[in-house]
């Protein structure tokens, strides 16, 4: 595997990480997402620290993936009833 070590900045706190060369990308595109969340959210709510924005974050962005896993999961059972609807049609007219 071809690893490479980079440094992100989140809520203005470094972090080494060793990752995959072609993960880089998507690793830098998340931190800058973090970071832009967190910007938004201290210029639009009172808190104490980075930390209550951090969870505000957390919370903001694992309620978009459960609601992605939950529409996936609902088109993948869509899909999979009309793919055997096609397969018994098919059979039907051999």
């Amino acid at each position: 595997m071809d690893e490479q070590s980079i440094t992100v900045t989140i809520a203005d706190r470094p972090y080494k990480l060793t990752i995959k060369r072609e993960d880089e990308e998507i690793f830098r595109e998340a931190t800058k997402y973090i970071n832009d969340r967190l910007k938004s959210y201290a210029a639009n709510f009172s808190f104490k620290d980075k930390q209550d924005l951090l969870a505000m974050v957390a919370l903001q962005y694992t309620t978009n993936a459960l609601k992605n896993e939950r529409i996936l999961a609902f088109s993948n059972k869509e899909l999979e009833k009309k793919l055997e609807n096609l397969s018994h049609l098919l059979d039907s007219n051999v």
